[in-house]
């Protein structure tokens, strides 16, 4: 990815010198045409991109080209904008709005301010480009400032436009503003659009299973992967998603081997064989439970053949909701410490105090799990429940020996609940201590 962005960065360099002195070049009829062509085909480059550094090379072309065509091609400084955008990302990560979290991207340095000045070049050229605002939007919204963004998409619907990103935006400021309601209408909305943009659809499909899946509304959940399959019958990542869904959180295993299974017909890749190993592993899980014991033993050694490190199967999959006969089949059948580490060092218990599964860290606790085990990082369950204010969970920790002396940065567990809003939480830490500053 550095290499790309190294190289869009350059080109919008160039384009930005060319915004700044004003540079024009008479564009014909003719030229005009090709340029619009170009733009279409860099913007379906970007609608199919999936992280592919070549699908940025070749969309990078084509608006150059488009560019060189007529210099004042609005839509194409919008989807550079796009393109600026996708190549300088790096990661995701949470921030703060009042007491809501939201999720936007790190970035490389420079990314978003050279976005914005070719989403605003693009507004200048036609100042009654509606889809401008609509981008100019979005990244306002991945620069943390909201107003601006609710003024940009406010703009644009007083402009007027059929682009399903506008509500899909407005959804993401309502999710950012604990407008939860709103945002739900919002993506709904998008659903019955009858748009044909795929990566709109897939994105307003996605945060509707993210947003039931919170309220723990399965039917719904299970009722979106499969209208999202039947539209996108090839997604190999779509299916391995569901049947992540299907085993980890609902314990249907065998629809989740299934939709596994279909995954990988459509595309061999290291989670779909993971997800595929997980479910059959907890198919094993529950066969032991149930008295299966020697017909079981034969999902065991193909999960085993598939994913054999059962130090990751016990961490990893001991901290899911549907962890628990996993953990207990692995600790009493196959001799896997409970307190098993991931590549991170983390423990089931740590991670599902992590994932707020407070119903698996019972079951890990009463299974003998130590609850002062850290990560590399110096994370222990206790730290890490105070840290996300799950109170019912430190208690079960406490009960069991977590030590409240533990720290992390030299915040101890009263500090980081008392630093994340959650002031009773930080008081009973303190009682705990007998400091009660």
């Amino acid at each position: 990815m550095a290499k790309i962005l190294k190289a869009t960065v350059s080109i919008a360099g160039c384009l930005l010198i060319f915004i700044v002195t004003g540079i024009s070049t008479a564009a014909t009829k003719e030229s005009v045409a090709q340029s619009k062509q170009d733009v279409k085909a860099a913007g379906e480059l970007l609608n199919s991109w999936h992280g592919e550094g070549q699908l940025l090379e070749q969309a990078q072309q084509k608006l150059a080209e488009a560019l060189k065509l007529d210099p004042q091609s609005y839509f194409a400084f919008k989807e550079l904008a796009r393109l600026q955008i996708m190549a300088g990302y790096i990661n995701s990560r949470n921030v703060k709005n009042g007491t809501y979290f939201y999720t936007i991207g790190n970035y490389a340095p420079g990314t978003l301010d050279t976005a914005e000045t070719l989403a605003r070049e693009s507004i200048r050229i036609n100042p009654s480009f509606a889809e401008g605002y609509v981008y100019l939007g979005y990244i306002q919204l991945e620069q943390t400032k909201l107003d601006d963004a609710a003024k940009s998409l406010a703009q644009a619907e007083i402009l007027g436009t059929d682009d399903p990103w506008l509500q899909l935006n407005w959804a993401s400021l309502n999710n950012a503003r604990g407008e939860f309601s709103a945002a739900t209408e919002r993506w709904q909305r998008v659903l019955k659009s009858g748009t044909s943009n795929k990566k709109a659809l897939s994105s307003a499909y996605g945060f509707l299973i993210e947003s039931y899946k919170q309220s723990g509304d399965t039917s719904k959940v299970v009722a979106l992967y499969k209208e999202q399959i039947k539209l996108r019958p090839t997604n190999a990542w779509l299916r391995g998603e569901y049947a992540d869904y299907l085993s980890a959180t609902l314990g249907r295993n065998d629809e989740a081997i299934e939709q596994a299974n279909a995954a990988l017909k459509v595309m061999d890749y290291g989670m779909g064989r993971r997800i595929l190993a997980f479910a059959i592993y907890r198919k094993w899980a529950d066969m032991v439970a149930q008295g299966a014991g020697t017909g079981a033993e034969k999902y065991f050694q193909t999960a085993l053949a598939i994913e054999p490190q059962l130090d990751q199967v016990m961490a990893y999959g001991a901290s899911e909701a549907m962890g628990e006969q996993l953990a207990k089949a692995l600790s009493s059948k196959k001799g896997v410490s409970v307190d098993a580490r991931a590549e991170d060092g983390s423990t089931a218990l740590l991670i599902s105090t992590n994932r707020g599964q407070t119903k698996m860290v019972k079951v890990l606790l009463d299974l003998n799990a130590n609850p002062n085990l850290s990560d590399r990082n110096g994370w222990t369950p206790l730290l890490s429940a105070a840290d996300d204010g799950n109170a019912e969970a430190v208690r079960m920790l406490l009960a069991k020996g977590a030590d409240i002396k533990a720290k992390k940065g030299g915040a101890d567990s009263a500090t980081l609940a008392e630093r994340k809003d959650h002031p009773e939480l930080a008081a009973l830490l303190r009682k705990q201590t007998g400091n009660t500053k």
